[in-house]
């Protein structure tokens, strides 16, 4: 029995041996390697032509399928037929001595090693050459509001270049790939949700969209705009929307020496958009060898993609500002939250925009923040860690100068996101209108950080130098200004020159920035007329209050500070205020802190102002801003 157990054992050697060496002599095992080689190119050539003739991504789904189904068959074929040089026969048909299989398998070989060499050529273009040829945005119209491309800044120190940069990136936007100019709101609203999910990266410094969008459609070197933002890695890409299919390639590139650490392409349908931004953002982390912060668990915005669109859309007009797109912001949000009444991102963005409308409006304005109020409320009762929400309610805390519950919901907002640039910018302007111009500029800074160029927050951050009397500071802020190609007014050199003295450069300034606002100079040089005659102070101020049509948009209080008709601007702030147009009061407040006729703060109108609008009692739990003592019932105000 062991003997023919044995013999047994070693006829299936045998057998199998053979197997093996028939299926190398019909090159089957050629065929097969060539096939799946073969296969891979196909599949390349497939991506390439579904994404240049825009068709549908289900063809590379249905080659994929093909491909898989022709495998089998294509051994089965190789196995049964034999290449001769009367032509294909069958292998049973064929004598063996004058089988040609060997010359067939070298023949193979090449076709084999040709192949590969192909794919060798496509790993290196694809890792090298491919991303530095990616078509550049053209420049586009631009938007009332929207921040322009700033101009290289030379030798300007600010906050974003001091800390660590080699953990530091700027998403810029992704280029709109589609045939249809109308989908830029798509391609730019998956660039700030990749944005937004690298924010959660800890220890990753992430530049903020303002700043970030500052350089769309321009085609600058990438080491000079990651020079201009501090940063040490650029992420940029494109994105093909057709129908319900989308294509999206992204490429890490390190500044320094402008090479490609990682790129990637990505065909997906509409409905697996998420997934793809959870993906560039994990893989950036592993680039970058930092870890993700604490996410929440499901990190899908909304299930309802016609919502999601319409929120990208929403956003984008709103964030183009100008009173047409942020009309048409609030109309397309509603239709988002509409169609899905859980999307916590959908209300804080809608209460954003009626906010930012109601600021801009002359009639229905109560309406707006009072729409605006109620949809951060149910942003945030949605998603309490929701911070945009958090922050907007601030905002509409402090329009009505609610200074303690505007205060609570704006510290709340940059808990939840310390780097979010409008919280810390609203509660900058916040403190500023408080009299605390020191801690306000701690939070100015902070942003800084991480929005470099954003031409309000350097306005803001001039406006809080000023309070202070820091007039190098300010010439810091104005050269940096100076070295911008667009969105600087030339309202942030007004109170400069002033501080400075020089009433001819801050007539020229102020006057450019009342013809931008308003349309004339008229109240800017009755102002400083009055200046440099002090006589003419009452005239003046009977000019301005004759013309204070002129100033529906920014008050007259300003120009009835700076001439000395205080009485007249305390009761044009009260005014405003009894008008529930607290953002305006809250404005000019900086006005009255402003180190330019500071004696002015020892004016006896001033503390019954102070309790009239709440800021004594938020002085009382809070402690004395800068420029005041408070004691009980008694205000006292003047220099330090």
């Amino acid at each position: 029995m062991g003997r023919l157990a044995g013999h047994a054992a070693g006829v299936g050697r045998a057998a199998t041996m053979s197997l093996f060496a028939e299926l190398k002599r019909r090159n089957v095992f050629r065929v097969g390697i060539a096939y799946v080689v073969a296969a891979w190119l196909l599949l390349q050539l497939t991506e390439v032509l579904t994404e240049l003739l825009e068709l549908s991504t289900d063809i590379g789904k249905i080659v994929i399928i093909l491909l898989i189904v022709g495998f089998v068959p294509a051994l089965i074929f190789a196995w049964a037929f034999e290449m001769t040089p009367e032509g294909l026969k069958r292998e049973r048909e064929v004598d063996r001595d004058r089988s040609i299989t060997r010359q067939t398998g070298r023949k193979l070989d090449f076709t084999i090693i040709g192949m590969l060499v192909l794919v060798a050529a496509y790993f290196f273009w694809e890792s090298r050459i491919s991303g530095r040829s990616e078509p550049q945005p053209q420049p586009l119209p631009e938007v009332a509001g929207q921040v322009a491309t700033p101009a290289p800044a030379v030798g300007v120190e600010t906050a974003a270049t001091q800390p660590d940069q080699r953990k530091s990136i700027v998403v810029l936007p992704f280029i709109n790939m589609s045939n249809d100019p109308d989908q830029e709101f798509f391609s730019d609203g998956l660039s700030e949700e990749i944005l937004n999910a690298l924010v959660k990266i800890e220890g990753l410094r992430v530049i903020s969209r303002t700043s970030a969008f500052a350089f769309k459609g321009k085609d600058l070197p990438i080491p000079e705009i990651a020079g201009q933002l501090g940063v040490s890695y650029v992420l940029e890409g494109s994105v093909r929307k057709a129908g319900n299919d989308v294509r999206i390639t992204a490429q890490l590139i390190e500044a320094e020496s402008d090479s490609h650490l990682w790129s990637e392409g990505y065909s997906r349908s509409l409905e697996n958009v998420f997934e793809i931004q959870e993906e560039i953002s994990l893989a950036i982390a592993d680039q970058l060898h930092v870890a993700l912060g604490e996410r929440r668990q499901d990190s899908r915005p909304t299930d309802n993609i016609e919502a999601y669109q319409l929120f990208l859309r929403g956003r984008h007009l709103y964030q183009a500002r100008g009173a047409d797109n942020v009309r048409r912001a609030v109309d397309v949000l509603k239709q988002a939250v509409a169609l899905d009444p859980e999307f916590a991102d959908a209300w804080a963005n809608l209460a954003g925009a009626s906010a930012v409308h109601g600021f801009q409006a002359n009639e229905g304005h109560e309406a707006l923040f009072e729409q605006g109020r109620e949809s951060a409320r149910r942003a945030i009762a949605i998603d309490p860690g929701n911070g945009f929400g958090h922050g907007v309610l601030g905002l509409l805390h402090m329009r009505n100068l609610e200074w303690e519950s505007a205060s609570s919901e704006l510290d709340r907002a940059i808990e939840l996101n310390p780097n979010e640039t409008n919280s810390l910018l609203w509660k900058g302007i916040l403190l500023c209108a408080l009299g605390y111009p020191s801690e306000a500029l701690r939070h100015f800074e902070q942003a800084e950080t991480v929005d470099p160029v954003w031409p309000l927050l350097q306005n803001w951050l001039s406006s809080a130098y000023g309070t202070r009397g820091d007039i190098q500071s300010m010439s810091k802020v104005i050269e940096k200004a100076e070295q911008m190609s667009w969105g600087f007014q030339p309202s942030i050199h007004t109170w400069y020159w002033l501080l400075k003295g020089d009433l001819d450069r801050a007539e020229e300034a102020w006057a450019a920035t009342d013809i931008d606002n308003i349309g004339t100079d008229v109240l800017a040089r009755t102002t400083i007329a009055a200046l440099r005659d002090p006589a003419q102070s009452e005239q003046s101020t009977a000019t301005l209050l004759a013309n204070e049509a002129l100033s529906s948009y920014t008050t007259l209080v300003t120009y009835l500070w700076v001439v000395g008709a205080t009485d007249e601007a305390i009761a044009a702030l009260l005014k405003e205020a009894e008008n529930k147009r607290g953002l305006r009061v809250v404005s000019n407040l900086s006005t009255v802190w402003n180190a330019y006729n500071r004696d002015q703060l020892a004016d006896p109108g001033l503390p019954g102002l102070f309790e009239r609008i709440g800021m004594a009692d938020y002085w009382r739990r809070h402690g004395d801003p800068e420029f005041c003592r408070v004691d009980g019932d008694r205000i006292e105000c003047g220099p330090p």
